[in-house]
C-alpha cells in the first residue's frame, strides 16, 4: 500500500470510528497511512468516492449489535449505480464499551452537574443513569460521544460527565469514574472499510455484501433469494433500505466469496427477478 494513503473516518479524534480506524490500520497493513476526519458518515463515503484514484480509504458503521442499522449509510450504499467504483475491501468489528468520563478534579458521581453523549450511547447506558439519578434536563445530547468527551474536557467548570470509550478518555485527558456503563455487555459494532472495488482473493472463510432492487412484479423478491438456498449458498442477513418514494432496495450478506460458482450461479438466476445488482464486496470474515 502507498505509504500516503488517506483514511477517512468519523471525527472528531476518540471517536469510536478513530479506533476502528487504527484496528484496520494493523488489519490490512495500512503502515504509514494518515487519518483524516469528517463529520458524518454520508461525508466519508463522498470523500472516498472524490478521491478514490489516489486510492483513499473510509471506514463507517453498518451495524450496531442493538441499535440495528445505520440508515444514512445504508441509504448512501442503496443509491450508488453497479458501476460505482466504491467497494469494500474489509471488516472491523468493535465491541462498544461505553465509560463516565470526567474532568480530572472530579471523584464521584454526586459531583456531577449533568452528562453528555450522543443520544445513542444515553440510550444504551439507560440503566446507569437510572442507577445515577440523572433527570433527562441534566442530560445533554451531543453530535458523537468523542465530541461530547471533548466537550467535557474544554469546560470542567460545568462539572459535566460523558459517555464514551476509554480511548475517547484518555485522547482527551479524561478519567474514567465508571468502566463498562452499558446496559447490554454484547454490544458491539461493525465497521466496513470502503475503498476501490476490487477483487480480494479467496481465504476459504469469506462473506460478500450484495445490493439490488427487485423488478415490480409478485414473488420478484422470492424468486431471486431462492436460487441462494437451493444452492446451498447461506444467506446471512437481508435488509431493506427505503430509496424514497415507496422505492426498496435490498441489501444482503452471503457466507460465500463471489467467485464460489454456487454463488454465481445463483445470482445469474436471481437477474431476472432483480435491476441495479451490485456486489459491493468479498473479503474474508
Amino acid at each position: 500500500m502507498n505509504n500516503q494513503i488517506k483514511i477517512n473516518c468519523l471525527g472528531p479524534a476518540g471517536s469510536y470510528g478513530h479506533e476502528a480506524a487504527r484496528l484496520a490500520v494493523a488489519k490490512l497493513e495500512l503502515t504509514g497511512a494518515e487519518l483524516d476526519f469528517q463529520p458524518t458518515n454520508t461525508s466519508i463515503l463522498e470523500t472516498v468516492l472524490r478521491t478514490i484514484e489516489a486510492g483513499s480509504l473510509g471506514i463507517v458503521p453498518v451495524e450496531n449489535s442493538t441499535a440495528g442499522d445505520v440508515v444514512d449509510v445504508m441509504a448512501f450504499l442503496a443509491k450508488q449505480p453497479p458501476a460505482s467504483p466504491l467497494g469494500i475491501i474489509g471488516e472491523i468489528i468493535l465491541p462498544v464499551r461505553h465509560c463516565l468520563l470526567v474532568p480530572p478534579g472530579l471523584n464521584a458521581v454526586a459531583e456531577l452537574k449533568g452528562i453528555a453523549s450522543h443520544p445513542q450511547a444515553i440510550s444504551q447506558c439507560g440503566e446507569s443513569i437510572r442507577r445515577w439519578g440523572f433527570t433527562p434536563a441534566q442530560i445533554e445530547p451531543a453530535n458523537s460521544t468523542a465530541g461530547a468527551a471533548k466537550l467535557v474536557s474544554e469546560q470542567p467548570e460545568k462539572k459535566m460527565g460523558a459517555l464514551a470509550s476509554a480511548f475517547a478518555g484518555a485522547t482527551y485527558g479524561l478519567k474514567t469514574l465508571e468502566a463498562d456503563v452499558q446496559t447490554r455487555s454484547d454490544n458491539a459494532t461493525r465497521f466496513f472499510v470502503f475503498g476501490r472495488k476490487r477483487l480480494i482473493a479467496p481465504t476459504g472463510d469469506d462473506k460478500s455484501v450484495i445490493i439490488f432492487q427487485t423488478k415490480n412484479r409478485p414473488g420478484a423478491l422470492l424468486c431471486a433469494l431462492a436460487p441462494l438456498g437451493l444452492l446451498g449458498v447461506n444467506l446471512t442477513a437481508i435488509h431493506s433500505v427505503a430509496q424514497g418514494g415507496w422505492s426498496y432496495s435490498f441489501y444482503i450478506e452471503t457466507n460465500a466469496h463471489a467467485e464460489n460458482p454456487r454463488l454465481r450461479l445463483a445470482l445469474r438466476a436471481a437477474r431476472f427477478f432483480v435491476k441495479n445488482l451490485s456486489i459491493l464486496g468479498s473479503f474474508p470474515k
